[in-house]
């Protein structure tokens, strides 16, 4: 088979093969050498060997033999020629050899390769310098702006590009040419990082090199930059020089950290926002868990902070929030953490706490804070704060939970009185689980019908006739009975379901008030209570609603809407507009409970409002408070100086009504007249012959069931 390659030949093939200056070899399928020239051996240094009869992978560095194995395979499958670079058994570090062999063919069938080995130690040493060379010139050619720095690690040396210099501030000549050049100048709190990153990315070939770190210009200014970088190894894996750049992005750092800054601080007070605040919150819980101990969770609401909106404008209103955030910072501890989560409304988060009276003695000193004088713009400014306290893991161990109850409890300290905090307990809990249950009865009652729909007589006491009544809903649950309107409307408020509620009310009345328009008076009047909550934006569709509802029961009057004082506090163009386009179909406007709110007397003038509604705390003691007779009589003084009718709410004694009328007060309502009744028995009245009389009555009796 060699033979016939050479058969031409004057010298003896056998010869000539032997004496051959590169290395020759001749190996069956399997792969078993069955040739071998001198040289192949010298190429191989294996003198003192014989490899014929062996497989040729003998040779071979034991790590490099799975590779050509594998190679050799698919070689042979294919027929194809087999090329493989290996390192040799020999003592000669870094000896690299090249295998380069050709399929024999005898009819078309493979019976052997034909191969020869050669030294490619010099040629890869050229390769790897013009490699080196050419990674360096690339990554200095990869961007104008990157400073190019090259590491030789075993001598220590360092070529710095002069842009690397430059961005440092420095003199290429003056810099330095070793390691600790560069690592003198990156930032104390950065160093360790970055060692530790070079470290692991020498070590390991695949971990990658590549970090930002603040290093300090010529001039000591702090500067943030972009490094990466690859260390070149030798055959064993061993790093030997490091090539890599740096960029400045110091820019993008700056805006990174307004970024940052916008979106965990409060650009008012410059305190931690919301966000920033349960980052914090979220970690002191983890950290108490691990170490067992407890913290405290502060909910801060400013009382009456409206006020200073609505009176002094909001600019007024934000240099006061301004003065509460540096008051409150003083009182704190600097391990603590205040926040202003929107609003009015602040959070504390009072670290290692040991015992809750030294929580209450901090709320106690953030009140007293509060409760001092403020002087904006010339003006001294009076406020106070509520708090709710929770305390971790007392209370919960729950982020959110710790914020409910948090907050839950600062309501409580307000329904009690307001400047003061009171603590989240066992019965505020109950309280809470219990709201939580009625309001999920509440969407059963909205679809089961439980609700009924009782009417109040309002007496026009300068004739004693009855052609007003206020429509009062009430909710018969059929397990816990009568559920009390001051109980579930503001659970109906809170979750959204008023505007179904109030709907249904609505079109209750206005069937109602039609009928009793036909029987028995066409001015008849039934007023419909109306929330706050059925004020806001999102609702106009239902306004359409009730105003459809007016057009298809040919209704041009008959409905009063009564609205809270509360509302007129905006002074919102939209709510004027709503109110607008319900008096332009006929509905007149009562303004509920006055005189309870702090809506200042020039709404009423803002406001094109038809009837005004004395509250029933200055009518319960007519016949012994001289105040509060005085109170009622100007206020219908006042009222009827604007233009407007005056209802009395609670009267509940003759001698109440007898009052009234000297002081010409338009109606009343109350349990002298009536308590709330169904229609039905409403109707019974009207037909008698003295409907609802009041002549032959004494005091109405008390009912804790509240007109609502």
């Amino acid at each position: 088979m060699v033979r016939n390659l050479v058969k031409n030949s004057v010298v003896a093939p056998e010869v000539l093969l032997e004496h051959a200056p590169i290395g020759l070899f001749v190996a069956k399928p399997n792969g078993e050498c069955i040739f071998a020239n001198h040289a192949l051996y010298k190429v191989l240094n294996l003198l003192n060997t014989n490899i014929v009869g062996n497989s040729y992978i003998s040779a071979m560095h034991p790590d490099d033999r799975q590779g050509a194995i594998k190679q050799w395979y698919e070689s042979t499958a294919k027929g194809k020629p087999f090329h493989y670079t290996f390192r040799s058994l020999s003592k000669s570090k870094g000896k690299l050899l090249a295998i380069h062999a050709i399929p024999l063919l005898e009819d078309e069938r493979l019976v052997a390769y034909l191969g020869i080995i050669e030294d490619v130690t010099a040629i890869n040493e050229t390769e790897r310098k013009l490699y080196l060379s050419q990674q360096r010139y690339e990554l200095a050619a990869k961007g104008a702006s990157a400073g190019v720095w090259d590491w030789d690690i075993v001598s220590n040396e360092v070529f710095y590009s002069t842009k690397f210099t430059e961005l440092l501030g420095f003199d290429n000549l003056a810099f330095g040419n070793d390691f600790a050049s560069f690592t003198e100048q990156i930032h104390p709190d950065d160093l360790a990082q970055f060692n530790a990153n070079l470290d692991v990315h020498l070590s390991d070939p695949f971990e990658i090199f590549d970090i930002e770190v603040r290093m300090y210009s010529a001039k000591q200014h702090e500067l943030w930059f972009h490094i990466v970088g690859e260390a070149l190894r030798d055959d064993k894996g061993k790093p030997y020089r490091m090539v890599g750049s740096m960029s400045d992005i110091t820019e993008k750092k700056q805006s990174q950290q307004v970024i940052w800054h916008q979106a965990n601080f409060d650009a008012l007070t410059q305190l931690p926002n919301r966000n920033m605040f349960t980052d914090r919150l979220n970690q002191e819980i983890i950290k108490s868990k691990r170490s067992g101990s407890k913290f405290a969770l502060l909910f801060i609401d400013l009382d009456h902070f409206k006020e200073v909106n609505d009176t002094l404008g909001h600019n007024a209103g934000d240099l006061l929030l301004v003065e509460v955030s540096e008051r409150l910072k003083v009182i704190l501890r600097e391990t603590d953490t205040v926040a202003r989560i929107g609003g009015d409304e602040f959070t504390a988060l009072l670290c290692n706490i040991y015992s809750l009276a030294d929580v209450e003695n901090i709320a106690g000193k953030l009140i007293q804070a509060i409760e001092m004088p403020f002087y904006i713009n010339n003006e001294s400014i009076f406020i106070s704060a509520s708090i709710g306290i929770t305390v971790f893991p007392d209370h919960s161990e729950k982020m959110d939970e710790l914020l409910r109850f948090a907050d839950q409890a600062m309501y409580l300290s307000k329904e009690e009185g307001r400047k003061q905090y009171r603590h989240f307990n066992k019965t505020l809990q109950e309280k809470t689980e219990k709201a939580h249950l009625l309001t999920q009865e509440l969407r059963l009652a909205v679809i089961n019908q439980q609700f009924e729909v009782l009417y109040q007589p309002i007496l026009c006491i300068s004739d004693k006739t009855i052609h007003k009544a206020e429509a009062l809903i009430r909710w018969h649950h059929p397990e816990l009975g009568m559920v009390s309107p001051a109980e579930f409307i503001p659970l109906a408020e809170t979750s959204g379901m008023i505007i179904d509620i109030g709907n249904w009310v609505f079109q209750q009345a206005a069937e109602q008030v039609k009928k009793w328009q036909q029987s028995y008076n066409e001015q008849f009047q039934i007023s419909v209570n109306r929330s706050p909550a059925q004020f806001q934006v999102n609702t106009t569709q239902h306004d359409v609603i009730w105003l459809n509802t007016l057009l298809q029961l040919g209704l041009k009057h008959g409905i009063c809407i009564e609205i809270t004082e509360g509302l007129l506090l905006d002074d919102d163009e939209f709510i004027k507009e709503t109110l607008k386009k319900f008096q332009s179909a006929g509905v007149a406007i009562s303004l509920d409970d006055f005189g309870t709110g702090y809506a200042a007397l020039s709404y009423l003038t803002k406001f094109d409002i038809d009837y005004l509604k004395i509250d029933r705390a200055f009518v319960m003691n007519l016949e012994e408070s001289k105040q509060n007779q005085a109170l009622c009589e100007a206020i219908i003084v006042m009222a009827h100086k604007l233009g407007l009718k005056v209802i009395a709410e609670g009267v509940e004694t003759r001698e109440q009504l007898a009052i009234l009328e000297a002081a010409d007060c338009d109606y009343a309502q109350g349990y002298f007249i009536s308590k709330p009744i169904s229609h039905v028995d409403f109707d019974n009245e009207l037909k008698s012959d003295d409907p609802f009389s009041v002549e032959h009555k004494t005091h109405a009796k008390k009912n804790k069931t509240p007109a609502t």
